[in-house]
């Protein structure tokens, strides 16, 4: 695995991220300036325990969020993004909004450092239902939320406008 150090935090722990393969390696390589405010945040963090999720308002828009809030108006439907196997939920015709938030999944590795696994601009939100990750809120969270169409690459064979979940 390629690791990238980021910093050590304020408990001393080492955390990193692989920029190749993760999902936070991905954000990162889209959005570079998140790694110098993800460095800001690590060094004031205690990290403890197996998994630690973060989320910090950064006190200035940072990005734009690509998850929103729908209605019965909005037209949605669901596919499959890029290399996976979870369908996500969708919205046509809404566009992405100015977020100050910047959520962080920090998890302990074999070594005992920590490995940032999922960086994203906006609030904290739970995996899609069917992930390993889904938690009791995914499938309520994600019945009333969505990602802009185009915020991602999706597989367009998965299409649906029937919930798979």
């Amino acid at each position: 695995m390629y690791r990238y150090v980021i910093a050590s935090s304020k408990n001393g722990q080492e955390v990193h991220v692989n920029l190749i393969s993760s999902v936070a390696g991905k954000t990162i390589n889209r959005q570079p300036h998140l790694l110098h405010l993800i460095k800001d945040i690590v060094v004031t963090l205690k990290l403890t325990g197996d998994r630690q999720v973060v989320e910090q308002d950064m006190g200035r828009v940072i990005g734009n969020s690509d998850v929103v809030t729908t209605n019965e108006k909005d037209t949605i439907f669901y596919a499959q993004p890029q290399k996976k196997e979870v369908f996500s939920r969708y919205v046509k015709n809404r566009s992405v909004s100015p977020s100050s938030q910047l959520c962080m999944i920090f998890q302990k590795d074999p070594d005992g450092g920590y490995e940032l696994t999922h960086a994203h601009i906006g609030s904290s939100v739970p995996p899609f239902p069917g992930d390993a990750d889904e938690t009791a809120q995914s499938k309520a969270y994600w019945e009333t939320h969505a990602l802009v169409e185009d915020s991602q690459v999706i597989q367009s064979k998965t299409i649906t406008k029937v919930s798979p979940y």
